[in-house]
């Protein structure tokens, strides 16, 4: 699959403008992830992906319908479905280019978001702390797999974001220190030349 980002990033917009002009869903979901962060907090790389956390669980099954009737308006959903720990819908927009996943997290951690203005409309939008220590834990458990959070750790790091540890310990059952330990062997670990590898569409 190819990523025609010009295309690609105004289909990803307008399914968020959607989302967050929907009052009755709006107040149900905090933005978060690369696009949240590329968005709001000037990460350096492109993002392919809209991810989000549900605020209320009651409310989870009308937020999964209403996503899916926006997403609906933009591609053919090739997969839509309601799992323990999260909400997906997929979509192509065309066969030859990427896929747009929107993901509602299901599993409550206790972050915290701010209200943030984009495109005219209010958003709720993970604080950076927050948003760091997620991307630290999804480096630690999908390192091998996906070089963008690498990326994005450093990029956090190298701006002196705050970090909730808190979150950290929550999320993998051990202490701030040891994490980060774990995570420093896992890097060592590997290959300088293809710690990067698939990142070159997203830069």
């Amino acid at each position: 699959m190819t990523l025609e980002y010009s295309k690609h990033k105004t289909i990803l917009l307008q399914i968020l403008k959607d989302i967050y002009s929907d009052v009755s869903i709006a107040s149900c979901l905090g933005f978060k992830g690369g696009t949240a962060a590329m968005l709001f907090y000037d990460l350096p790389r492109k993002s392919a992906d809209l991810d989000f956390d549900l605020l209320d669980e009651t409310r989870e099954s009308d937020v999964f319908e209403k996503i899916n009737k926006i997403v609906v308006n933009y591609g053919k959903i090739t997969s839509s479905y309601m799992q323990k720990s999260n909400l997906k819908n997929v979509i192509s927009y065309n066969p030859k280019a990427q896929n747009i996943k929107v993901e509602v997290n299901r599993r409550q951690f206790g972050s915290k978001y701010e209200v943030k203005i984009f495109l005219g409309i209010s958003m709720l939008v993970m604080v950076q702390e927050d948003m760091f220590a997620h991307k630290l834990m999804a480096m630690y458990e999908r390192i091998g797999k996906t070089s963008r959070d690498i990326f994005d750790v450093e990029y956090f790091a190298r701006n002196n974001w705050p970090i909730n540890k808190e979150i950290v310990e929550k999320r993998s059952g051990m202490g701030y220190r040891e994490l980060l330990e774990k995570c420093i062997e896992k890097l060592e670990a590997m290959d300088n030349k293809h710690i990067l590898d698939g990142l070159g569409e997203l830069v």
